[in-house]
Formats: structure tokens, sequence, C-alpha cells
């Protein structure tokens, strides 16, 4: 070989632009291209042999153009990101699981069942990129500081934590606008609230105005419920069936919903329901198991499915939206919006992870499929351990209470000592509060015995009232005898009488009283009235006329009786008419001077009353 005059670059520098990832990457592709010429100089210079006999050759996977594509280009290097992690970095073996629950649970873990699943996979499972199943012809290229996942600890406590959904409070439409408090007060007072009834509850994550009258709150990372599973129930049970059997046992379970594995063929399914009580929660727990029927199944915690970390704006997996620099794309067709918030969706389903047509977060898409099975791996192993901690529903904390007892003296032996100053002046300072507390001891006494005196008047007040009742109660008993006697007397009465008028017929005859009328001059009332109302009652008469009354005809009332008066045209003149009370009489208007006109009326025949004076000349 001719050596080289150049001196060689210092690529030391140039290297230390790339993380340990991209460096990795940059080798892959470096020895896929170098096999690919390699088969290529195979072909040309052995033709016969790959006609010939084309199963024979090398099964060597050819890098093609997508896989190329796929490596980041040198001059696109970001010197700001500290670590770069692919999505997929090895070729792992996927794991016989569900998501509610991990592979050590399961009930089924044969040695059959295993390599069954694992030769399943290695036929219809094929990597999506190229440079996965180089790694293991090549392990050289492996840096010894490799690990064996590539999640961050913020993927993997994302994947194990859950959120409660957000819960909204709204006022009423009867509270003002202006009377309305802020966000911050209304989480104020829920703090408040839940410190009064001694409810351990950790910050907000979150507390804004959803509306004129509604606020939203979320709790940050608290269990999502109390979710417990039956194990294997038998099919020949109908679930409406293990649902009455568990209400008997858990009176507080709620959402039930059978679980179906369909991986494997079962002659049992699981039913998930959610506990409202705590105590009944853990109870359960403690026994473990549960009957159902004839059949005593085991009960265990429900294990949330693994939360995938993905990014709401261009809805690919591995980051989320705050590390995202693109725009905010449609989640069905991927095109951004305009200005962020016009779009119109052309109703075509793009995948952001390998370009299929269904959601980007499918789960029938390869790479999601791929990043579960991977980050599942991650998650068990940091559970393992114990890197991360799945959070589980505790018991309600209570709050601290000392006790005399909890902390005794360490020393406990008396111990002389003589103090350098004399402490006389404490007893000047103990003597008024001495005597303020034999006062308080004497007016808690004092009112004890008030205390008492009164519960014993409380207690005669009662007995008073018992005994009226009672008397009360007696004479309502007396009054109610005596009803139904005067009840049963009175129809004996009316039944007797009521014989006796129709066995003893009498005619009666029609007897007429005489109407006496009184007519008298009596030349001035005002003088003569006494005499006037001895006339009247003399006579008995129910009508009387008088004349020449003058004007002092109202001094002097007459008793019992309806006056009507009319005035005279001289001054001697007047006339009145009074109508006893038992009858009924009306005055006739006229126009005639020195005449009244009144009508008697509620007899068997109605009367006219004419009083007329006439005066002299």
């Amino acid at each position: 070989m001719i050596p080289n005059p150049t001196p060689p670059p210092d690529s030391t520098s140039f290297f230390n632009r790339f993380s340990n990832e991209e460096l990795h990457q940059i080798g892959l592709a470096l020895i896929q291209q170098s096999q690919h010429s390699i088969q290529m100089q195979q072909q040309i210079h052995h033709p016969a042999s790959s006609q010939h006999s084309p199963l024979r050759l090398p099964r060597i996977i050819r890098p093609s153009l997508e896989t190329i594509s796929s490596i980041p280009p040198l001059m696109n290097h970001q010197p700001n990101c500290s670590e770069v992690r692919p999505l997929m970095e090895q070729q792992t073996t996927p794991v016989t699981s569900t998501p509610r629950r991990p592979t050590s649970d399961s009930f089924d873990n044969s040695d059959g069942n295993r390599q069954r699943m694992k030769k399943r996979l290695r036929i219809n499972d094929l990597p999506p990129r190229n440079e996965q199943v180089e790694q293991h012809h090549l392990p050289t290229l492996i840096p010894p500081h490799h690990h064996q996942h590539s999640f961050n600890m913020n993927i993997l406590k994302r994947a194990v934590s859950s959120n409660l959904p957000c819960f909204f409070i709204i006022f009423s439409a009867s509270v003002e606008p202006k009377y309305i408090p802020s966000s911050i007060q209304v989480a104020i007072m829920l703090k408040k609230l839940f410190a009064d009834n001694q409810i351990p509850i950790k910050e907000l994550s979150m507390r804004v105005q959803a509306g004129e009258r509604r606020f939203k709150f979320a709790p940050l990372l608290l269990p999502d419920c109390y979710a417990l599973v039956v194990r294997c129930v038998p099919l020949d049970i109908n679930q409406d069936t293990a649902q009455q059997e568990i209400l008997k046992t858990i009176p507080a379970a709620v959402g039930f919903s059978s679980i179906h594995y369909h991986h494997r063929q079962r002659s049992s399914y699981d039913i998930r329901f959610t506990v409202r009580s705590l105590e009944q929660y853990q109870t359960a727990l403690e026994v473990g198991r549960l009957s159902i029927g004839q059949h005593y199944l085991p009960l265990t915690t429900f294990l949330t499915g693994y939360r995938l970390t993905y990014c709401t704006a261009c809805w690919k997996i591995g980051h989320i939206r705050d590390k995202c620099q693109s725009s905010v794309s449609c989640r069905k067709c991927l095109i951004p919006y305009t200005n962020g918030v016009k779009h119109s969706c052309q109703d075509i389903f793009n995948c952001a992870q390998c370009g299929g047509n269904h959601y980007s977060l499918h789960s029938i898409c390869p790479v999601v499929k791929q990043y579960k099975e991977e980050l599942k791996l991650a998650v068990d192993k940091a559970l393992t351990s114990g890197a991360i901690k799945r959070s589980i529903p505790e018991e309600v904390s209570r709050p601290f209470q000392q006790h005399a007892n909890d902390f005794p003296l360490l020393n406990q032996a008396k111990v002389n000592s003589h103090s350098a100053w004399t402490t006389s002046g404490n007893q000047f300072l103990h003597s008024p509060l001495k005597k303020e507390m034999s006062d308080l001891v004497v007016t808690i006494k004092a009112l004890s015995e008030t205390m008492i005196r009164t519960e014993k008047s409380f207690n005669d007040l009662n007995n008073c009232i018992e005994a009226q009742h009672k008397s009360t109660v007696l004479h309502c008993n007396s009054i109610c005898t005596i009803i139904d006697t005067v009840q049963i007397m009175s129809s004996w009465v009316q039944d007797s009488v009521l014989t006796q008028w129709e066995n003893n017929p009498c005619p009666l005859s029609n007897q007429f009283i005489p109407l006496n009328v009184l007519t008298y001059n009596v030349q001035g009332w005002g003088t003569r009235a006494l005499e006037v109302m001895d006339l009247i009652f003399k006579v008995d008469s129910p009508v009387c006329v008088f004349t020449e009354v003058r004007e002092l005809w109202n001094s002097f009332k007459v008793l019992h009786f309806t006056s009507f008066y009319q005035k005279g045209t001289n001054h001697s003149g007047g006339v009145m008419i009074t109508i006893g009370k038992h009858l009924r009489a009306t005055r006739i208007d006229t126009d005639i001077e020195n005449t009244i006109i009144v009508d008697i009326l509620g007899l068997s025949e109605q009367i006219r009353i004419i009083g007329i004076y006439w005066p002299q000349g």
C-alpha cells in the first residue's frame, strides 16, 4: 500500500457532536451499505449460481430506500438536545399479556404456550426497520453503556400514572354574577372543605373557569378508581347471576364489566367492578376470595394498562406537546390547522407513525404495537427494580394527635438544683391566678347546681304536661260519649214527634192581628216628647203619625222605632212617621209640601201610610 502523505483528520471533535445512539445508527447504515456492495459483487462474479440455486443464497437483508431515508442526516444535528433516543432500538420478544394485567398474573404460563406464541410472532411480526435485525449480528457496535430500553424516567412514570377525570362546580342561577367567586377562591373553599372533613388531597392540577357559572377542577395524580377483578368465572355462570352474587358480598360494588381473553381459549372469563366504599374495598382485598355459586374464586386488584406518551400536536408517540416544535395538526388527516384554529378535514385517515389508513394511536398500527411491547418491558423492569412505583389506593390518613404518655422524659430522676436568683416574685404572679381559678371553680359549681335545678323543673313541667294530656284525653272521650248520647236522643225525639204529628193532624186557624195606627198633633216635640213616648207605649201602636213636631224633632229618639221626618213650610210645621223596627218600612219620595209617604212591607198586604200637615192660612 502507498502511504497517505496527508495527516488524518481530527475525528474526535467531529464525533463528540453526536450522541451514542446517533453514532450507533450511523454505524448500522455504513455496515448495511457495505453488505449491499458485497452482495452486488457476488452476483456479478457468480451469475450462474444465482440463477440455478437461488434458494441457497445467504439471507442478507438489503437496505431499502425507506430504511436509508429513516436515518437522520448528519447536518441536521441539534446541539441543544442532550440525548436523542430512537423509538425502537432492539428486537424484543413480545410478551403475551393483556393490557389489564401483566404476564405474571395470568393463569396459563406453560412452556408449550410460550413456544407457540414465540413461533407465531416470529412468522407474523416483522421488524419495521432493518437495522434492528443487524444488531444481533454485530454486537461489537453496541456501546458498553447501552441501556436495555430507550424510555426516560418521565415516560415510565407517566405509563403507570392515572389521572381522575375533571369535575365541575356549577353555581345556581339565583346567585348574581357579581357574587360568583373566582376560581382561586373556589379552590380555597374546596381545600378548606377537605381539611374540615379530614380528607387527604394533594394540590389541584387544574382550576379554571369553564363558563359564566361553571368551574373546572382536576386533582393531581390520584388512583382512577378502587377496582377489583374476580378471576376465572366459569362460562356457564351468567354475568347477571355473577353480578347479583357479588352484590350480596360487596354491596358497594358498581360499574360491572366482563373481561374476555381472545388470544387463548379459556373456559372462564373475568369480571371487573368498582367499589365505592374504602372499608369494603380493603376488607375484600384482605379476604382475597369471593364465592359465586359453588365456586370460590380469587379476587385481585385491577391494574390499568400502561399509558402511552404521545404528542397532541403532531400525534407521534415518544414525546409530549410541550417538547414538540411542530404545528397543531388534525388528529385524523394530520393536516396542520390554519392559524392554529381553522381546518377543513379531508376525512382521510393518515397515521403519523407508519403512514397507514388508520388513526395515529390505533392498536393495529405496528409501530404502536411495538412501542407498547417495549414500554411494557421497560415499565416492568423499572417496577421490579424499584425505580418507579405504581400509585395504589391508601388508607385515609388521620391528623396527628399527641397524648401525654407518648413521649416520656428521658431522665426522670429528681435533681436538686439551687437557683442562682430567688424566685419569690413568682408567688405574687401565681396568687391572682389561684384566686381566679378558685372563683372559676365556684362559678362552675353554681352553674352546675343551676343546671340541676333547671333539669328538675323541666321534669316537673314534663310531668304536668303529661297529666294535662291525660286529662284532655279523658275529657275528649267524655265529650264524644255525650255527643253519641245526644245524637241517639235527638233521633228518638224526632222520630216520636214526627210520629205524633203524622197520627194527630189538626188544622191551624189563621189569626190576624190588627195594626193600630196612632195620629197625634204634638205642637212642639222639644217640650212634649215625654208625653208622646208615654202615649206610644200605652196605645201599643207600631205605626204613629205626628204633626207640628217643629225643628226639635230629633232631640229625643223613640226606642225600637224607625223615624221618617218631613220639614214644614212654617215655623210650627213638620210631620213625622215612626214605624216599629219589627216591621220593614220604606220611604217614598214625593215633591208635595208638608207630606211624607211610607210603605210597610212583610205583612199579609202592603200598607202605605201618608202623613200630611196642613198649615193655617
